[in-house]
């Protein structure tokens, strides 16, 4: 038994093909015979193929005309007739995917003038315009930067924030986009040369207002201590409660910075129920309804719940123990509530071994980003559109913000292009319910070659299916006779079969968009492009941030004793060979340095025996 299977051609052009020419020949013959039987001529005396002549012969005369007249109208109702039972049959029983052409290309956005570039197809970009998101699905070192990220900043004309990993995407584009009139600015707070911008989530807080700084704080709070999807909610709680109490505190008292490290700090000074507990104790002390109601919270439980709940802040705070990270959130240099007022350029610089640690930070500034612009709706102050490009989007963490943002920020002009190694990952980290939705609000897909088979039969299900006729033949000896059989069925097959995906060229994409046949594209390499090459310019030299210089705080401060103090004190006589020290007899130390156990604690003065 043999069976042949391929691809079939298009089914309705060939129905067509062959259909036309055929309901031709039987629509004339039809409306011949209906003009013969319309004169009253004798049926037996019909001859198709004598009809042109007989016609020809009697054309001067009107009765023959109307008849032959009545004849090809009703042939042509039977042509159409035919054409549409041809055309409009039902639905294939296995499907009819197929790969779009070049016409539904152009009228679903794809050959726009500007927009996100996606891909090339005939030599030309796969420009997605309009105001949806498009969310790309490659595995690790396929091309996602130079082929997705890196082309668009080097064409996307409003606003950006992206996250560049190992600062590829800051060399390559920087560069040309401050060359253009755009602020750019590289927020990359680990550099060991604190060559950085600075970036104070909590620069955004009006602490002349108590009630600014509550809902804010609250809001910030929310961000950072998300609550888990199983298990007690209480810490998480208690976290943003106690957060906020510490902040407002922070900028209801005295002159110093409202930052995060301030807090960390604070949180971590002493004892710091008793303190805030103290704070709280104080008749001369003002503090707002709000800061007092979250510190009497916060520091008002036993000292158990007390040491966990601030344990569940520290952890998510002990970034700030980094000094580098501290002084670059000491100050902010850029305003995300400006980015769709003028053209700003963030670049959120990281090395890929320190991303997961610097993560929260990056997660709370996109989130953050999200929640001051769409405060106001889109309008002539705020003309520009911002293109957020989140790249290793599922190593952020869980953003609740970011995951629900995809479904209206659209309206406000902010277009959303995160990164994704396959939708298992994404999965992984929201979950089945809120990945999917992730994916519904993006109005395109881009898939490139995938290494995992789940993930190809997971594409391949989407990208559909054909019916194909199956050919089958048999071939059975009795003796001397053979009897030969052919059997011809319609089976379904995938358009592109998991195994065909993964042999699928490394050069190759598919964009995917509903109402639209799946588009088979070539990726980009900026590199080897000349109109990318054209737009290599250098990037701009990042100025290193100021130092924050932080000592540790002494209970009592340097003094001279009191003749009281001295007098309490038991004195010795001091000999030379008190001073004199072990390691090295030709140093002496200060005598002032010695304690009373003649323990060496001062500075070293080099001299001979005499001194």
């Amino acid at each position: 038994m043999t069976q042949k299977a391929g691809t079939p051609p298009d089914g309705g052009a060939l129905r067509l093909l062959i259909g036309i020419p055929l309901g031709l020949l039987i629509a004339l013959a039809i409306a011949s015979m209906i003009g013969w039987l319309i004169l009253g001529l004798p049926v037996t005396a019909y001859d198709p193929l004598k009809i042109p002549q007989f016609v020809w012969y009697y054309r001067s005369d009107p009765q023959v005309v109307r008849a032959m007249a009545g004849g090809l109208i009703g042939g042509g109702l039977l042509l159409i007739g035919l054409i549409y039972a041809l055309w409009a049959r039902g639905a294939p029983l296995h499907g009819a995917a197929r790969f779009a052409r070049e016409s539904e290309v152009k009228r679903h956005g794809f050959r726009a003038r500007s927009g996100i570039v996606l891909g090339r197809k005939g030599g030309r970009f796969l420009t997605f315009g309009g105001s949806e998101h498009v969310i790309v699905e490659a595995p690790t070192r396929s091309g996602k930067g130079t082929g997705i990220v890196i082309p668009n900043l080097l064409t996307w004309q409003g606003s950006v924030v992206v996250l560049d990993v190992k600062r590829e995407n800051y060399d390559a584009s920087a560069g040309f986009r401050a060359h253009y009139g755009q602020d750019v600015y590289l927020f990359n707070p680990t550099d060991r040369e604190g060559r950085t911008a600075r970036y104070n989530p909590l620069a955004y807080i009006n602490r002349d207002d108590p009630d600014d700084v509550i809902i804010e704080l609250q809001k910030i709070a929310t961000m950072l201590f998300v609550a888990p999807d199983h298990g007690e909610a209480f810490w998480s709680n208690g976290a943003r409660t106690g957060f906020a109490g510490v902040g407002a505190w922070i900028a209801e008292t005295g002159d110093e910075p409202l930052t995060m490290g301030a807090i960390y700090r604070h949180l971590n000074q002493g004892d710091a129920r008793s303190f805030f507990k103290k704070e709280l104790g104080n008749p001369s002390l003002i503090l707002s309804v709000g800061c007092r109601t979250a510190l009497a919270d916060f520091a008002g439980g036993s000292d158990n719940s007390f040491a966990d709940v601030k344990k569940t802040i520290t952890n998510v705070l002990g970034l700030w123990l980094n000094p580098l990270v501290d002084a670059a959130t000491a100050a902010s240099d850029f305003d995300l509530r400006l980015l769709r007022k003028k053209p700003i350029s963030i670049y959120l610089g990281v090395s890929p071994d320190e991303l997961d640690r610097i993560a929260p930070l990056y997660n709370l500034l996109f989130q953050q980003l999200i929640d001051l612009n769409v405060r106001e709706l889109a309008g002539e102050t705020t003309p520009i559109p911002v293109l957020v490009i989140l790249d290793e989007f599922a190593r952020l963490g869980r953003a609740s913000v970011i995951a629900s943002a995809f479904s209206y920020v659209a309206g406000y002009g902010i277009r959303l292009l995160p990164v994704i190694q396959s939708r298992s990952q994404l999965r992984g980290v929201y979950g089945e319910h809120v990945a999917d939705e992730i994916v519904a609000n993006c109005g395109v897909e881009v898939a490139f070659t995938p290494k995992e088979l789940r993930v190809a039969n997971d594409l391949s299900e989407r990208i559909g299916y054909v019916g194909q006729d199956s050919i089958t033949k048999s071939l059975t000896i009795n003796g001397l006779l053979a009897n030969r059989s052919k059997s011809i069925s319609e089976q379904r097959r995938a358009l592109m079969l998991p195994q065909e995906l993964m042999q699928f060229s490394a050069d190759k994409l598919i964009l995917l968009r509903g109402g639209i046949p799946p588009i088979i594209g070539s990726k980009i390499a900026y590199f080897s492009s000349r109109f990318f090459k054209l737009r290599a310019f250098p990037p701009p030299i990042v100025p290193l941030a100021p130092k924050q210089v932080r000592r540790t705080e002494v209970t009592a401060p340097f003094r001279d004793m009191t003749e009281a103090e001295a007098a309490g004190h038991d004195t010795r006589p001091i000999s030379q060979e008190d001073i004199m020290t072990e390691d090295c007899p030709s140093f002496y130390a200060d005598t002032l340095t010695l304690d009373l156990n003649g323990k060496v604690e001062g500075t070293i003065e080099e001299g001979d025996e005499n001194g």
